[in-house]
């Protein structure tokens, strides 16, 4: 079955070259999606179908698949806005973008992951500079140029881990796991460190993240959700599996000091360069580089914040993703970004007005909203671990966010509209879909009482 994930792009990358018609693009790119929710819906319920994934990959997979489902809906209700020539161009590689983030998540050696990860870089760069205009084509070149030199420095980490096992090297991190003892610890701090900072500059983690907010901002609204809700998650991975290799040396306590360190770097400066933003998609690239200091802090503090983590990585997918979807809606309705220009969204766009609201409400936290719950859990673990000044740290840097996030939500929702526009039903069902799917997760899991 996920040979189906990497033939499909390649034989539909064939048929785009005859296709004249931007729907059917757009229908070719909706049947890749639901080919792979299918198959992360089939993993799901019997992990051999997806390789024996393990239980990180399949989350992210089939976060991936829902975020693809929902940009494919809202990419069919968009107006045609480019020659056929370079939609083309795009949609074949919007499929090979989501297909290096499908193999990231279904390999489970090192190398093979770097790989893919590195697939992804080259594709996406085509969808950040899709429009044409100077700043996106600066992004798109300072995205490739940033990440490249991130990647490479990853690179240097897996050799290094090469070079930690004298007797019988392997990137499998079980593999590595069973004969820990056989693994030079000296070596495997210096792999850490080098993965950490390589892999660490993807998932745009301060202060490796000055890719970060010019290519969310400038990319296309769709591309903007997959950038935020699947691509730095699809970066995650082989960090957080290279901790469970640190946990087994008995190196667990160092990654933890690493990971709280970059967790807190992150969200100051996402504190900091928020209340700075005057443009509104670039406020919610650093609303990212924020919430990936959040997972961070989970992982670092340990314990019962592992699971909230996770949690973190679904909730702010799903939520940063409708709230990206529908910045795309401000962009179609006002054609510009700066949001001290934007007011009146409510009476311009009632749907889209509430969904932004809505998104608003989600990401600093309030219930329902999943991200309560995980914050709630990774506070409490940074007290329980004896963190008192990280958990003061912690709840001022989040109440500084949300002030200021809220402060660009209400100049844009509220004030008196110009004149009322309607925009294609795709458009406001792909963000509400997720915003959905994200309350009922936020109800439910907490219901569960899981640890």
């Amino acid at each position: 079955m996920p040979w189906l994930l990497f033939v499909y792009p390649f034989l539909a990358a064939i048929v785009v070259l005859t296709i004249k018609q931007q729907k059917n693009l757009d229908k070719l790119i909706i049947v890749h999606a639901v080919l792979q929710l299918g198959v992360g819906i089939a993993g799901y319920l019997n992990r051999s179908y997806l390789a024996h994934m393990d239980n990180l990959g399949l989350l992210v997979f089939l976060i991936t698949s829902t975020l693809y489902l929902a940009v494919a809906l809202y990419r069919f209700g968009t107006e045609p806005n480019a020659p056929i020539k370079n939609y083309r161009i795009h949609t074949i590689c919007l499929m090979f973008f989501v297909a290096a983030m499908d193999g990231a998540c279904l390999a489970q050696d090192l190398g093979l992951i770097w790989i893919f990860v590195e697939a992804t870089t080259l594709a996406s760069a085509m969808l950040i500079s899709f429009e044409h205009y100077k700043s996106s084509l600066e992004a798109a070149w300072k995205y490739l140029f940033i990440c490249s030199v991130g990647i490479a420095l990853a690179f240097v980490g897996i050799l290094l881990l090469v070079i930690a096992q004298p007797e019988y090297a392997s990137l499998n991190v079980d593999n590595m796991v069973a004969g820990v003892k056989h693994i030079s610890p000296f070596w495997l701090k210096m792999a850490f460190v080098f993965i950490m900072v390589g892999f660490g500059t993807k998932i745009g983690l301060a202060p490796l993240h000055f890719w970060l907010p010019d290519a969310h901002s400038e990319a296309p609204a769709p591309i903007s959700a997959l950038l935020s809700g699947a691509l730095l998650n699809t970066a995650l991975i082989p960090v957080l599996r290279i901790n469970k290799l640190m946990q087994a040396a008995g190196l667990g306590a160092l990654a933890q000091q690493v990971y709280l360190f970059m967790g807190f770097l992150s969200i100051f400066i996402a504190a900091v360069f928020i209340l700075k933003s005057q443009n509104y998609k670039r406020v919610l690239a650093y609303s990212s580089i924020e919430n990936m200091g959040i997972i961070m802090l989970a992982f670092g503090a340990g314990g019962t914040a592992i699971y909230a983590g996770h949690l973190h990585i679904l909730g702010h997918s799903l939520i940063k993703a409708a709230f990206f979807l529908t910045a795309g809606n401000i962009v179609s309705i006002y054609h510009d970004k700066q949001w001290r220009n934007v007011s009146g969204l409510l009476e311009n766009n009632k749907p889209s007005g509430w969904l932004w609201l809505i998104a608003f409400a989600f990401i600093i936290g309030m219930p329902p909203s999943p991200l309560f719950y995980s914050e709630f859990k990774i506070a409490t673990a940074l007290i329980q671990n004896g963190h008192y000044f990280g958990f003061t740290a912690f709840m001022i840097l989040l109440a500084i966010i949300a002030w200021a996030i809220g402060r660009v939500s209400l100049q844009i929702t509220m004030g008196t509209g110009t004149q009322a526009t309607r925009l294609k039903k795709g458009m406001i069902i792909a963000p509400a879909m997720l915003l959905v799917l994200a309350a009922i997760i936020g109800v439910w899991l907490p219901v569960l009482n899981l640890p």
